[in-house]
């Protein structure tokens, strides 16, 4: 590790702690001011507060990094060009390119740690704030949510339930199985009065299973259905908060979705974008090297990182839009925005390394 690896490292994550620092502080006080009312009309206690708001902070952090990022890197370099270091290195025969490099190293070091907080401790934290809001801010009870005419297929079987519950309990079980390698030949039906999702199956209670073939007929106190499907997934797809789920079991949300016949392609951009947005602060770091080449002067370099900020957050939303739609393959839609701002950005560097 380099003498100026380790320099800039350190100078450019200092700056970024900072901005963070204020950047998390305007967006607590923002949502603070909107959600006080509500809190002192729950009467929620100061202690219920800070958990909600401290379980918000992974998510947020993950939100908000790539802008920071950009910011960081900005002020960097306006100080070091305002300073001479910048001429300095290139007198000694260190391009400007090498710092440009060095600060993309700097955003795959920060593009990681946005991922785990957004795919790891940020879902959960999400989750718990969510659970706090609802069930002892404004009072109502997750666990009575339910859906109606359930359906799914997985492993050969079709399955409806005619009543579930966000706990995994449903009432009015219909299920059949259809032979391997056959289209339309059923060789088990089975009906139950009620059912619970498990880890090794669903468990069905007052079970009658018939085999059609045989035409015999069984009565069961209970029977497990060989199928994981997660009742979680159909729950989030219901209230569109499938594309908050981490990206593992997003992953494997579209691959039952898709199976079942669903339309995944709105899902697997968002999929794409997880990875995509992390991958964006390798692109601020260039594209923050670009705005100090073109210039220098940190009020301008920051309204123009400012407003690639803005940029990059409309282009990631209409692509998402567009994938969800159908307009683009999920790919291009999340990866868009990434290849648009780092073609601009390389292209300037370009232009600037090939100048001198």
């Amino acid at each position: 590790m380099s003498l100026l690896f380790r320099y800039l490292f350190q100078r450019h994550a200092r700056l970024l702690m900072l901005i963070m620092c204020l950047g998390l502080g305007l967006y607590l006080l923002t949502e603070i001011v909107e959600r006080l009312d509500i809190f002192i009309d729950n009467e929620a206690g100061m202690d219920l507060v800070l958990k909600y708001f401290a379980c918000r902070l992974p998510g947020i952090v993950a939100q908000i990094l790539p802008a920071v990022f950009l910011l960081a890197t900005v002020v960097v370099l306006c100080l070091m060009n305002h300073s001479r270091e910048l001429t300095a290195l290139q007198a000694g025969g260190i391009a400007f390119s090498r710092v440009a490099f060095i600060l993309v190293i700097c955003g795959a070091f920060w593009g990681v740690l946005q991922f785990s907080c957004s795919q790891f401790i940020g879902v959960q934290g999400d989750r718990l704030a969510t659970q706090i809001w609802q069930e002892q801010v404004r009072k109502r009870d997750m666990g009575e949510k339910l859906i109606e005419d359930v359906w799914f297929t997985e492993k050969g079987w079709t399955v409806s339930i005619q009543q579930l519950r966000l706990s995994g309990k449903g009432e009015g079980l219909s299920a059949f199985h259809v032979k391997e390698g056959s289209a339309s030949d059923i060789d088990i039906i089975i009906r139950a009065a009620r059912v619970e999702a498990d880890a090794d199956g669903w468990i069905a209670f007052d079970v009658v299973r018939f085999f059609p073939e045989t035409f015999k007929r069984e009565e069961l106190k209970e029977a497990v259905l060989p199928v994981q499907q997660d009742p979680e997934l159909f729950f989030a797809t219901s209230s569109v908060s499938l594309q908050q789920l981490p990206i593992w079991q997003l992953g494997e949300a579209i691959a039952q979705l898709g199976e079942a016949g669903s339309n995944v392609e709105g899902l697997r951009t968002v999929w794409h974008g997880k990875i995509a947005y992390a991958a964006s602060l390798m692109v601020m770091a260039l594209l923050g090297a670009a705005i100090v080449s073109w210039n220098s002067n940190i009020y301008i370099a920051v309204a123009i990182s400012m407003a690639g900020t803005f940029l990059l957050y409309a282009l990631t939303m209409f692509g998402e839009s567009l994938g969800q739609m159908g307009t683009l393959p999920p790919v291009m839609a999340a990866w868009g925005p990434d290849a648009l701002l780092l073609t601009v950005a390389l292209s300037r560097l370009v232009f600037v390394s090939v100048r001198r």
